[in-house]
């Protein structure tokens, strides 16, 4: 999942936005696509193992959640109107 992502376009968890840089879309460990915000001004993302790729902690936009980001890139447009 994750080397399609990358293949895809998406950056990885090592260069994700900082506290204040703005909300993002992030590809969960699941598999899922959300909205994010880093509540932190460092990255300190989990390194790989046995449970699954290099990984980061961010909260979603909707819920305040905190979620668990394996990839991340910045959103269209039309996807921040909605």
């Amino acid at each position: 999942m994750l080397e399609k992502a990358l293949r895809d376009g998406w950056q990885t968890v090592d260069t994700i936005p900082l506290k204040g840089e703005g909300a993002f879309l992030v590809l969960t460990v699941s598999g899922l696509t959300r909205l994010a915000r880093n509540r932190n001004s460092f990255r300190n993302p989990r390194k790989a193992d046995g449970y699954g790729p290099m990984r980061i902690s961010v909260t979603s936009v909707e819920t305040s959640n905190y979620l668990g980001a394996i990839a991340w890139k910045w959103p269209d447009s039309d996807v921040l109107d909605t």
